[in-house]
């Protein structure tokens, strides 16, 4: 039997998805009794930050990153907040969770948003001391006490994707240097064509960040902690590692549940799973691509607040499917990088303007039609651009307005035979 009777709604997570899906229930229904179960000690927060200003920041508090005012989720009504209640079982059919701590909670709606855990790596000295990720609050305090200590010399970081070059930049504020090591050729490979990456990579060296480009990680090495890292090309000292190759979705509560999952746990464009009125958001969940087709999945904070809000709103009864195209961002010492659509799946680049003086575009192309849009420092220019992308706008006819910065995105953008979606998206 539950500890409690069974809620309307019970939300498993304490993330940026959790609280957008409560903020969507509200939207519609004022007044069914939710709980939120958490596995943190803290209140929900903000985890951009984490590889950001926090880590630049040491006398920053925890209370800067919630996503609710302090005391806000004490103040609620017919709203439960439980931290240090990790989910770790799911019975689809009795619509009951149970937690690490042995507690039971029931809901006649149940919304997984369990967000991910950062990557690990599976070579010879791995756990050592010194060897770290950066995923909640905690890592971020432990990496920012590290860096402001005396003596701590060279950092390396592995992986040279948002999370490495935002740590890369952050560290900066301390006297350490940064190395960041990566198994490609290019810097941020995911997101930037070759002609951005080289750039980028240039205006991080000029601010004393270096990079071993093109290198394989074989081990780590070290006595009573980490010491060097042993690559293809040699060894490397340091004194602290890390690691940033990407997050792993937390989806065994849901697998474990007898849910479709794979890299993900399977939504329709609703947010509902394989089960009824059981549903999932945010970076766990792997739903159907309005834009480019097929399923994929994001783990990106924007995405976890729209598609957390939307799915709330349906647990409650509204029935809208999810259609938006979301972006990301990072900002890298004084850039401001935005990223909408598949970048690396682009088979032409079309470049608006001129890195480092003045807003810059990387258009990509894939099979006539826009793809993507890599913006630094334009983001005036970002909801054009993600209406352009999300039209899959067909670029083969406007190549050279798109390079032209004189040409305003916005009026392409409202060209006739734009799509309902870009003029929703400009709205």
């Amino acid at each position: 039997m539950a500890d409690d009777p069974a809620h309307d709604y019970l939300i498993i997570g304490g993330g940026q998805a959790a609280v957008s899906a409560l903020d969507g229930i509200r939207d519609v229904d004022p007044d069914g009794t939710i709980v939120m179960l958490t596995a943190e000690s803290e209140p929900p927060y903000q985890r951009p930050p984490l590889t950001k200003e926090y880590v630049r920041f040491p006398e920053a508090p925890r209370e800067l990153l919630y996503i609710k005012p302090a005391g806000w989720f004490d103040e609620q009504e017919a709203v439960t907040l439980e931290t240090s209640q990790r989910a770790l079982v799911l019975d689809p059919r009795e619509m009951r969770v149970t937690t690490a701590r042995g507690n039971e909670y029931q809901g006649s709606r149940i919304l997984i948003a369990t967000g991910g855990r950062a990557r690990g790596l599976e070579i010879p000295g791995s756990d050592l001391p010194g060897v770290l990720t950066v995923r909640n609050v905690g890592d971020s305090e432990t990496l920012r006490a590290l860096a402001a200590t005396e003596g701590l010399g060279r950092v390396v970081l592995i992986g040279a994707g948002f999370i490495g070059l935002e740590l890369a930049a952050s560290l900066s504020a301390f006297n350490v240097e940064s190395v960041l090591v990566e198994a490609e050729h290019q810097v941020w490979p995911r997101v930037l064509p070759a002609s951005l990456a080289e750039w980028v990579q240039g205006y991080f060296e000029e601010r004393g960040v270096s990079f071993r480009l093109g290198e394989s990680v074989l081990g780590l090495d070290g006595s009573g902690g980490v010491e060097r890292v042993l690559l293809a090309g040699g060894e490397l000292e340091c004194d602290l590692v890390v690691v940033g190759v990407g997050m792993a979705p937390n989806q065994e509560i849901a697998a474990d549940a007898g849910l479709a999952v794979q890299d993900g746990v399977m939504v329709d464009p609703f947010g509902e799973t394989s089960h009824a009125h059981i549903y999932a958001s945010g970076d766990v969940a792997r739903f159907p691509d309005p834009t480019f087709g097929g399923r994929t999945r994001v783990e990106h904070w924007e995405h976890a607040r729209e598609h957390g809000r939307l799915v709330g709103r349906n647990m409650a009864g509204l029935g809208d499917p999810y259609e938006h195209l979301s972006y990301f961002w990072s900002d890298l010492f004084d850039l401001k990088l935005s990223v909408v659509g598949r970048p690396r799946e682009a088979e032409r680049t079309v470049l608006r303007g001129t890195p480092g003086h003045g807003p810059c575009i990387a258009f990509g192309i894939r099979e006539g039609r826009l793809h993507a849009a890599t913006l630094v420092d334009a983001q005036a220019d970002l909801e054009p651009a993600r209406a352009l992308v999300r039209a899959r706008t067909d670029a083969e006819h406007i190549v050279d307005r798109l390079a032209d910065p004189e040409t305003s995105l916005a009026e392409l953008a409202r060209k006739p035979g734009a799509t309902a979606s870009t003029s929703k998206e400009l709205e």
